[in-house]
């Protein structure tokens, strides 16, 4: 499989780290098998986010999504890819 990403838009340089920091959030919620919108995070680094905040709500908000567990037992948390290989096998 391959893909291919390409971003473009007028301030790049300038936006390198807070992409950056938007896909490791969302390497966060893949890894917590959490989907839909990441309101603290989409609210924190994006321009038009789903649900705007102030910025001291959005920061807090994308703060508790990084450090937290969101309520979930250690033994919900497994990796998403650990998770696969165990559906992979248990499907043969």
């Amino acid at each position: 499989m391959n893909l291919e990403l390409r971003l473009s838009v007028e301030d790049s340089p300038n936006s390198a780290g807070i992409v950056i920091d938007a896909i490791r959030c969302g390497k966060l919620a893949l890894d917590r098998s959490e989907g839909g919108v990441l309101n603290g995070p989409s609210a924190y680094f994006m321009k038009h986010p789903a649900r705007q905040y102030t910025d001291d709500e959005a920061y807090r908000m994308t703060e508790a999504f990084i450090n937290e567990t969101w309520g979930k037992k250690p033994d919900e948390m497994l990796d998403y890819r650990r998770r696969q290989r165990q559906q992979a096998v248990a499907e043969g």
